[in-house]
Order: C-alpha cells, then sequence, then structure tokens
C-alpha cells in the first residue's frame, strides 16, 4: 500500500505541458481605400456563455460535428468575445471617430458573437470560423446583418487555428465595417 501512495504521489511530481497564451496579433488598420465611417459609438460586444473564459474552442466536424471542445495547453489571453471587441474599436478608430457610448447623437454598432472555433474538416485540415450578428441603430434599427467567415488554417494545430481565428476576425471586421459604411448614417 506504501508503495502505491509513492508511485501516485510520484504522478503529481511530473511536470505537466506547458499553457501557451494568444492574442489576435497587432491590429490591421484601415485597408487603403477604405470608405471613412462618421463618428461612431461602439457597445459592448456579447456572446455565448461559452465564450466567456479564455479557452481555445475546437470542433472535429469530420467525426463528432456536435462537440465542442477545449484545447488542454493553449488559451487566449482573454475571452475571444473581448479580444474581437478590442480589435473591433481599434478598426472604427482607424476608419472615423470612436466616441463614448452615451453620445446618443452617434449611431451605434452592436456586435453579438455567435461562433468562433477551429474546425477540423479533417485530422489534417482546419480552419477558423467566426459568425457574428451586426446591428446599427440610433433612434431605432438602421441595419441589421450577420457575417459568416471561414478562414483556412495554415496548420492543423492550435497555433495554426490562432493564425486563421486572427485574419479572419480582421476580415469579419473589415466586412462588417465595410457594410456600415453603405448605411444612412447620417
Amino acid at each position: 500500500m506504501a508503495l502505491a501512495g509513492l508511485l501516485l504521489g510520484g504522478c503529481a511530481l511530473t511536470p505537466s505541458a506547458p499553457v501557451i497564451t494568444y492574442d489576435l496579433g497587432p491590429p490591421a488598420g484601415a485597408a487603403p481605400g477604405s470608405t471613412p465611417l462618421p463618428k461612431m459609438r461602439v457597445a459592448q460586444t456579447d456572446g455565448p456563455a461559452w465564450l466567456d473564459g479564455n479557452s481555445l474552442y475546437y470542433r472535429l466536424h469530420y467525426t463528432q460535428a456536435e462537440r465542442l471542445q477545449p484545447y488542454a495547453t493553449q488559451r487566449w489571453v482573454m475571452s475571444p468575445v473581448r479580444l474581437f471587441d478590442d480589435r473591433l474599436r481599434e478598426a472604427v478608430a482607424s476608419r472615423g471617430a470612436l466616441t463614448w457610448f452615451g453620445d446618443t447623437a452617434a449611431p451605434a454598432l452592436k456586435i453579438d458573437m455567435l461562433e468562433f472555433e477551429q474546425v477540423f474538416d479533417s485530422a489534417s485540415a482546419s480552419r477558423g470560423v467566426i459568425r457574428v450578428r451586426a446591428t446599427v441603430f440610433r433612434n431605432g434599427l438602421i441595419g441589421q446583418k450577420t457575417f459568416v467567415v471561414a478562414q483556412p488554417a495554415a496548420t492543423a494545430d492550435g497555433a495554426g487555428g490562432v493564425k486563421a481565428l486572427a485574419a479572419g476576425s480582421d476580415a469579419a471586421i473589415a466586412a462588417i465595417l465595410d457594410w456600415v459604411a453603405t448605411l444612412p448614417l447620417r
């Protein structure tokens, strides 16, 4: 019995794999020729409860499409909803003036994150999938649209998923802001 206790105790002393943390990298900035935006306010981005933490999620679409699971040793530095929200605010500011949310004279942009995950279509191929609903309002609804971006990952691992989700975030935000620029905001 003592031997079993020593063996089990030894398992607790083995080093675990280090946790790797990621963010979305440096902001992309406005693309040359982007339509400038008027002064806007940005509401806090919301998402489902499962995205409140800092887990990096993946789905094995080819074998268990209904199962969403987190990587064991790879994490975001903060929730992906907050990372996306920060990136969105940077992008709005780079294309116009970002004002405080209480400035009701300016139109508001509200994002609801619906999906933010790495999807494996096979054991060797994956993509970062982002699905968000954008709503623009001021004294009522101006427009609402759902955006879906599926960015192929260069590698079929967490690091590849992070790069795909970062590029996908930039693509989704650019598409959202291009759409917002077409709305009657003034």
